[in-house]
C-alpha cells in the first residue's frame, strides 16, 4: 500500500512539473500554473456568460480529484481511482449546472420580454424603440446582455437582423429561442410593425401556453426528485451508520480483495448510475 501511495504520489508531483514547465512564454518569463488555469477558466466563464469567481473554480478543479482521490483510498485503491476520475469532471458537470440554472432564470424572464416588445409594437414603435423598451423592464442579467448586444450593434450600422440571428444562435431555450428567430424573420423582411404585432401576439399565447405547462409539470415532479435525493442518501446513510456502530460487520469489506476491488467499487458506480438514470427519467423540459 505504501509502494502505491509513493507511486501516485511521484506521478502527480512529476505531471505538475511537467504541467508548469510546458506552459508558453511570450516575453521570457514563465507562466504559473495557477495564473494560466485562472485566465483559461476565465475565459470559459465568459464565454458562458457567467458573472463567477475563476479562482473558485481553479481551486475546484485542483482540490476535486486530490481530496476526491484521498477520500476514496481509505477504502479501496479501485474505488479511488474513480474518485479521482470523477474529482476530474466535477469543474465541468458545475459550469454546466451554473449555465442550465442560468438557462432557466432567462426562460422565465422570456414571458416579460414578449409582453414588453409587444407594447412596444401596439404603441406605434420601431423594432430598434421595443428593443430599448424591453431593455428597461426586463432585468435578466442575460436578456440585458443580449439587448444591449443589438441595441450597440445596430447604432454602427450593423442590419438588425444579424445582429438578431447572432443573439438566437446562442440561446438553447424554447421560448426565447421563439422570440428571437421572430424578432429575426421579421427585420430581415422587413415586415411591417403592425403586421408583426399580430406574431407576437399569437407567440405570445404560445409562450404563456409553455410555462403554465412547465411550471404545472415542475410542480407534479417535484416528489419524486425529492424521492429520489431521499433513496440515494438511504444507502451511504446505512453504510455510515454500520461503519460506526458496528465496524465488524464491514470487515468483508475492509480485509479481503473482493471487498476491496469489487464489492465497494460496484457499490458506488451502481449509486452514482442509479442517481443519474433517475434523474434523467423524471426530467422533462417542456
Amino acid at each position: 500500500m505504501d509502494v502505491i501511495v509513493a507511486g501516485c504520489l511521484s506521478l502527480a508531483i512529476l505531471s505538475l512539473g511537467l504541467a508548469i514547465r510546458r506552459g508558453p512564454t511570450k516575453s521570457g518569463n514563465r507562466h504559473r500554473l495557477i495564473p494560466r488555469l485562472t485566465a483559461h477558466y476565465h475565459r470559459r466563464l465568459a464565454e458562458a456568460r457567467i458573472a463567477g469567481n475563476p479562482r473558485t473554480y481553479v481551486a475546484m478543479a485542483l482540490l476535486a480529484p486530490v481530496g476526491l482521490f484521498l477520500v476514496g483510498w481509505q477504502q479501496s485503491p479501485v474505488l479511488a481511482v474513480l474518485a479521482g476520475a470523477a474529482g476530474l469532471l466535477l469543474p465541468r458537470l458545475y459550469l454546466a449546472w451554473l449555465v442550465h440554472a442560468q438557462s432557466r432564470r432567462s426562460e422565465a424572464e422570456a414571458p416579460r420580454l414578449l409582453q414588453a416588445l409587444l407594447s412596444g409594437l401596439t404603441a406605434g414603435s420601431t423594432y430598434l424603440d421595443a428593443l430599448r423598451q424591453a431593455r428597461l423592464t426586463c432585468t435578466d442579467p442575460w436578456i440585458r446582455e443580449d439587448l444591449d448586444f443589438v441595441i450597440q450593434r445596430f447604432m454602427l450600422d450593423v442590419p438588425l437582423h444579424e445582429s438578431l440571428q447572432a443573439v438566437g444562435a446562442r440561446v438553447v431555450t424554447r421560448n426565447l429561442g421563439l422570440i428571437w428567430e421572430t424578432l429575426m424573420i421579421c427585420a430581415a423582411n422587413h415586415i411591417p410593425t403592425q403586421a408583426a404585432r399580430t406574431l407576437f401576439f399569437e407567440l405570445s399565447s404560445t409562450v404563456q401556453f409553455d410555462v403554465q405547462l412547465a411550471n404545472e409539470v415542475r410542480a407534479r415532479s417535484s416528489g419524486q426528485r425529492a424521492q429520489i435525493w431521499l433513496l440515494a442518501v438511504i444507502v451511504p446513510g446505512m453504510y455510515l451508520y454500520l461503519r460506526l456502530m458496528s465496524p465488524q460487520l464491514l470487515s468483508v469489506l475492509d480485509e479481503t480483495m473482493v471487498g476491496q476491488y469489487i464489492l465497494i467499487p460496484l457499490a458506488a458506480t451502481l449509486e452514482v448510475l442509479g442517481i443519474v438514470l433517475s434523474f434523467r427519467i423524471a426530467r422533462f423540459e417542456a
